[in-house]
């Protein structure tokens, strides 16, 4: 029988650097334009949900409970 457990994974998020928002250049003005991230919706993290799967240790005469 196969155990998995859902875990979690928080990145920091590559677009914003953690930040939440982005300086995005304007062709037409001479000012960046600031905006909310849109990859991490100003989180400035980003989740992860996976599965860990312990079937490969359960034939090595261990047992999760």
């Amino acid at each position: 029988m196969a155990s998995s457990k859902r875990v979690k994974r928080v990145y920091i998020c590559p677009t914003c650097k953690g930040n939440g928002y982005v300086k995005v250049a304007c062709i037409y003005d001479k000012e960046d334009m600031v905006h909310q991230c849109w990859d991490c919706e100003s989180q400035g993290e980003i989740y992860d949900y996976g599965d860990e799967d312990f079937s490969d240790l359960e034939g090595e005469g261990m047992s999760i409970h």
